[in-house]
Formats: structure tokens, C-alpha cells, sequence
């Protein structure tokens, strides 16, 4: 059997305030037509689907759009949240997704059976068993009840253990049900031993280590890091797709791709990434102002952000760059910013987690740290409010 396995659409994200929705339905074609020629028995989709729990209409449009045309090619489609989506929305289109079969798994539940999907090959030979993860929040993990005193390693400790848990059952009822059935498991998860891509959202997103992925799996599909990579250290094969944009200036380096992996009952699966290239590429371009509009200004396929070297360079020049529309940031090199931010995530107030300078400024406020479930509510406040890590504006 054969499938396509894709992560992090993001659907409804803009840069710098400018849409990248016609970015998006090109992309999203391209995936569908590359399913469609390598006759994929299903596409599987791990997690954030929307970079916004409430996306604008235009956003959702497109995205249902996706599913129908994969419908009326007869190919199913296999869907779980990830941590920018809202597991209700998702939920609202379940009950349409099944009868074209478009397998929303929006909702976790200890019935652990109810997360398995089982589908047949196209040659209908083989079966397929896909157990499915959502993403789950730290605080549906970890009750408040159950957390109230506990150290934030003391809450990682056993977040880790119950996410091992949950696989752990996962894999082993599939093998239950059908040891002759291809077994894939799809997750949303940050995997410690993994590198992010730059365009996450990190809070809320508690690591787990490569070893608690279960083994006698044929492949674990994972969504969350946007640069597409194995992971290192796990007991089955496992891979993260990465995004299917280059989403920040950080993921600018990046291939963009999708995984296409071909399995069989008793075999061990083989993979092969497939380059996307229907996005834009994100460029910095530094120099004088004269330098950087030479190398810009007819960069139509890409967004670029000029950092310019202070030259006494005619304002006219710069304004030309400024005025250019793909040109979505123009900085001085003399400023903070930069390549500072790419290496270090961590420096600079826009760059850090909103949960950790929410904790600091509870503290220098209250002499006290905040309680976990406090910290909990501001993050979803957080990313309801702005949609999770947009870059600062220009």
C-alpha cells in the first residue's frame, strides 16, 4: 500500500499582512496531483491544518475544497489537529468527511479502538490499520487537580508518560486486531531529539523523547516541526513532513516536501520525500539600497526582505524598495535584528515564547510564579487572540 503524508498546511497564515492564500491552492493542488500520480491508497494529514483555531471563511473554503477534490479522485483522506487547530471545528465537518471518506479524528478518548481507522488497498489485497493521535494540550493531559503542586519537570515527567502510554496502546491493538494489516500511527508532537523548522509555535508544546515511539509500527507520521526530517533514535520508521510553506525567514533554507512511503504486511516500509515547488520562496537580501534593488526587483516568485547597509544611499532608493510588492520588510543592518534571531530563537522579547514572559511578569508583579492551569489559560487566550507565532510586523 501506498500513502502520501502531509503536515503543517497552515492555511489562513499571512507574512507580514499580506495573504498567502493563492500560495496555499497552488501548493494544496500541487500535493493533490502528486497523490493522484503516485496512486496513494490515502492521504494522511498530521495536524494544523489552519494556523488559526477561528480561520477566516476563506481559509476553511479552501481547505474543504482540498478534501472534495481528493473525495472525487477516490482517494481517503486521514485527518487529526494539531495544536493551532480547533478540534471542534474540525469536528463539525466529521460527520460529511465519512461519507467520502475523509476520516476527521478530531476528539482523544481513552477508547483507544475508536482512534484506529481501518482501510482497504486499492488492489484490495492489502488493509491498512491507522491509529490516530491528536494533538493533546498539556492541561487535557495533566488535570489541573492532578497538577496542583507539581513542578513543571515533575509535569513534563508525567505528560511524557502518558503520551508513551497512549502510543504504546495504539500499536499494540492494532497488532491485535490485524497482524497482517499495514500499521501506521499519526501524531502531533514535538520530538526532542528533532530540529524545529523557525515558523512553530512552541508554547504549550511539551517535548517527548524519540524512544517513546512505539516499535512494530510500519511508519509514524508526525506533524508540528516544520522541517521535514527522520527521527533519530526511534524504534519504527518515523518522519516529520514539515510545512508546506516556507512560513518564516527562518524556514528559508528549507525543501519543502511531502513523504510518499510504500508498505507491506511483514516489511518494513520505504519512504521517499517529493519536493514541493509551488510556494514562494522567502529571500533576505543584504547591502546598500542600490545592491538590493538590483538583486530584488523583478523576484516575483519570492517574498523578500531587504536589510540594507547605511550608505547615505538616496531616500528615493529605498522608497522604491519599499514600494516593490513583494518586498515585505525593509531593515537597517545597524538595528537589532537579524541573524541573531535565526540562531537564537530565544534572544529578544518577540522571539521568546508568550508563555514565559507572561510567568516573568506574573512574577515581577506577585513576588510569586503563576499556577500552572493560569499559565495554561493565557496560552489558549494567547493563540486565540493572535493565531499562534506571526512574525512582527514590518
Amino acid at each position: 500500500m501506498r500513502f502520501l503524508h502531509t503536515a503543517d498546511w497552515h492555511v489562513g497564515r499571512t507574512i507580514r499582512h499580506r495573504s498567502r492564500l493563492d500560495e496555499h491552492r497552488a501548493v494544496l493542488d500541487e500535493i493533490i496531483d502528486i497523490a493522484t500520480r503516485e496512486h496513494v491508497d490515502a492521504v494522511c494529514v498530521t495536524g494544523d491544518v489552519f494556523h488559526e483555531r477561528r480561520p477566516p471563511l476563506d481559509a476553511q473554503e479552501l481547505v474543504a475544497e482540498t478534501f472534495a477534490e481528493l473525495a472525487r479522485r477516490r482517494i481517503p483522506v486521514v485527518v487529526i489537529p494539531g495544536n493551532h487547530d480547533d478540534p471542534v471545528l474540525l469536528r463539525t465537518l466529521k460527520p460529511l468527511g465519512d461519507l467520502v471518506q475523509v476520516h476527521i479524528m478530531s476528539d482523544f478518548s481513552e477508547h483507544i479502538a475508536t482512534h484506529i481507522i481501518r482501510l482497504p488497498g486499492r488492489d484490495g489485497r492489502e488493509r491498512a490499520l491507522i491509529g490516530c493521535l491528536p494533538y493533546l494540550h498539556p492541561h487535557l493531559v495533566v488535570s489541573a487537580a492532578e497538577g496542583a503542586g507539581m513542578s513543571e519537570a515533575a509535569r513534563l515527567s508525567t505528560y511524557q508518560a502518558k503520551i508513551q502510554d497512549y502510543l504504546r496502546a495504539l500499536a499494540e491493538t492494532m497488532q491485535r486486531q490485524d497482524r497482517q494489516a499495514v500499521r501506521l500511527i499519526l501524531a502531533h508532537l514535538h520530538i526532542a531529539e528533532c530540529e524545529f523548522g523557525g515558523g512553530e509555535w512552541r508554547s504549550s508544546v511539551f517535548p517527548v523523547n524519540a524512544a517513546m515511539l512505539p516499535p512494530h509500527t510500519h511508519y509514524v507520521a508526525l506533524g508540528h516541526l516544520h522541517k521535514p526530517q527522520a527521527v533519530p533514535g526511534a524504534k519504527a520508521q518515523a518522519w516529520y513532513a514539515g510545512s508546506i510553506l516556507q512560513m518564516d525567514f527562518g524556514e528559508r533554507e528549507q525543501q519543502k516536501s511531502v513523504c510518499v512511503l510504500e508498505a507491506q504486511a511483514e516489511k518494513p516500509a520505504t519512504i521517499a520525500p517529493v519536493p514541493l515547488s509551488k510556494g514562494k520562496w522567502l529571500l533576505r537580501r543584504h547591502g546598500t539600497a542600490a545592491a538590493v534593488l538590483a538583486q530584488v526587483a523583478d523576484c516575483r516568485d519570492a517574498w523578500v526582505e531587504a536589510v540594507l547597509q547605511p550608505d547615505g544611499s538616496a531616500p528615493e532608493l529605498v522608497e522604491r524598495l519599499r514600494a516593490l510588492p513583494h518586498v515585505i520588510a525593509v531593515r537597517f543592518a545597524d538595528l537589532p535584528f537579524a541573524e541573531e534571531r535565526d540562531r537564537s530563537p530565544q534572544q529578544g522579547l518577540k522571539e521568546r515564547p508568550a508563555t514565559d514572559l507572561f510567568r516573568e511578569y506574573y512574577k515581577t508583579k506577585r513576588q510569586a510564579d503563576p499556577a500552572p492551569e493560569l499559565v495554561e489559560l493565557f496560552a489558549r487566550l494567547y493563540q486565540e487572540v493572535s493565531g499562534g507565532s506571526e512574525e512582527p510586523p514590518s
